[in-house]
């Protein structure tokens, strides 16, 4: 897990839309992401996505039922730990907290 973290990732945007100012801030935004991996390390990065999303949804499901959405020091109290024990960087962590936040 570590060497697919070493992994160099580039994000290009495709398509940007927003919505008029009048209305509630909304963007759309479709991106290519271009994983560049050593040759054979195809199936570590599938492996590693794999976790990531699985890792995602771990912490959506365990903040849903909660009454209102924990900050990001609350998310880090409770998921930090867990998540480092799993392989994580701190900022792979954090992007995880994000990404769950949007979500919920």
């Amino acid at each position: 897990m570590r060497v697919l973290c070493e992994t160099l990732y580039k994000l290009s945007i495709v398509n940007v839309e927003v919505y008029p100012i009048s209305l509630p801030v909304r963007a759309t935004v479709t991106a290519r992401v271009e994983a560049v991996t050593l040759k054979g390390d195809e199936e570590l990065l599938l492996e590693f996505l794999r976790v990531y999303r699985d890792s995602v949804q771990l912490v959506i499901d365990e903040i849903w039922g909660l009454d209102k959405t924990p900050s990001m020091t609350k998310l880090h109290n409770m998921f930090y730990n867990r998540l480092m024990k799993m392989g994580f960087r701190a900022h792979h962590v954090s992007e995880i907290y994000k990404r769950a936040k949007e979500v919920v």
